[in-house]
This record gives C-alpha cells, sequence and structure tokens, in this order.
C-alpha cells in the first residue's frame, strides 16, 4: 500500500512522449512500412507476376547463369530502390520461379536476399552511401565508377559461393519435400482459380 499511496503527488512516468518522440528511428519504421506497402502495390498491379513471367525465361540456361543474372538484376535494382522494397518485391517471385523451375528456392532467394544490400553506385541507394557523399568532395561520378566495379566484384563472389560453399551447407542440388508440398499446392490453387474463372465466364455468356 505504500507504494501505491504517494505523498508527493503522481510519480513521473518511466517513458514519455518526447522521449519517444526524439528516440525512436521513425525514418526506419516509415522506411520499413513504405517497402511492405510497395510490395503489397506491386503484387496487386500485377508487376511481381510479369516479373516472374520475364524471368521465367531464364529457364533456358544452366542454374549458374540464372543465379549471375537475378544477383546482376537484384544488385542494380537496389541502387534505385531501397534494399527492403527490392527484397519484398524480388524474393516472392525468384520463390516462384524455383518452384516453377524445379530447382531448390535456396538457390536463388539467398543471393537474391544478399545482393539486395549491394549499394555502393549512388547516394540514394542507402542511408551511409548519402552520410558518406555530404561528408565529403567526391561528385556522384566518382560514386559511380568505385561502386559499378564493387558490384561485379560481389556479383561474381556471390555466384561463386552460392555454387560450390551454399551447395555444400543446404544441400541445393536436391528439391526438398517442403518446396514439392508448396509447388502442389500453388498448382492446386491455380487449377482451382483457373476453373473459377471458365465457371464464371460461361455463367456470364
Amino acid at each position: 500500500m505504500l507504494f501505491v499511496c504517494s505523498y508527493t503527488g503522481p510519480t513521473p512516468a518511466c517513458l514519455t512522449w518526447d522521449v519517444v518522440h526524439r528516440k525512436v528511428p521513425w525514418g526506419l519504421v516509415i522506411l520499413m512500412g513504405g517497402g511492405f506497402a510497395m510490395a503489397e502495390g506491386a503484387s496487386a498491379s500485377g508487376l511481381s507476376n510479369w516479373l516472374r513471367l520475364q524471368l521465367q525465361s531464364l529457364q533456358v540456361l544452366p542454374g549458374p547463369a540464372i543465379v549471375f543474372l537475378v544477383c546482376l538484376i537484384t544488385t542494380f535494382l537496389t541502387e534505385i530502390i531501397s534494399n527492403i522494397t527490392a527484397a519484398s518485391i524480388l524474393l516472392p517471385v525468384l520463390k516462384d520461379m524455383a518452384l516453377g523451375l524445379g530447382i531448390h528456392p535456396l538457390y536463388l532467394m539467398l543471393p537474391g536476399a544478399v545482393c539486395c544490400s549491394y549499394a555502393f553506385m549512388l547516394p540514394v541507394a542507402n542511408p551511409p552511401n548519402a552520410i558518406a557523399f555530404n561528408a565529403s568532395t567526391m561528385k556522384n561520378s566518382d560514386m559511380i565508377k568505385a561502386g559499378f566495379i564493387l558490384n561485379f566484384i560481389c556479383v561474381f563472389i556471390m555466384t561463386g559461393l552460392i555454387n560450390t560453399l551454399g551447395v555444400v551447407l543446404f544441400d541445393l542440388h536436391t528439391f526438398p519435400e517442403w518446396a514439392a508440398n508448396a509447388a502442389s499446392a500453388a498448382n492446386a490453387t491455380t487449377v482451382v482459380l483457373q476453373t473459377f474463372s471458365t465457371e464464371k465466364l460461361v455463367t456470364y455468356s
């Protein structure tokens, strides 16, 4: 009771709005929320499906070539949008693409996720680039030249690692059972949706 009944009036709160307003990184919260919103917009607008269809044309290539192109596309895409947004848009597309090709989903998703952090060319690519650019006398062309070389070096390293160390650690040459179940469920859902759409067209006609 002595702790409940105070003689000095109301005790100050442990956490006030002023502290929250000053200490919480609101920019990070807005950045993450914007990334998820853009990913949802890409899905609702059909952009994710369009990207998946475009990437399906890579199935004629060998696995290492597909990984190299996925890394290259992801690396240069993350130069103009945030890494959170790039990952939110591309990872579901890479998962569906891997299931469609019958390869281990991690074989494409792991390098895709890592390459979302290869933002070395532009100041707007990520906050550290902007801080370094503003604190120095370098030009945009200087950062682009250095970042372009770094991007290609990292893409080649990532392609080599996923095809050597990644195969050993994650058994990427084997199509996992959980991925097979996911592919079967996705195919069943597609058949149901196509059947439903056909029935609606017949009913309306």
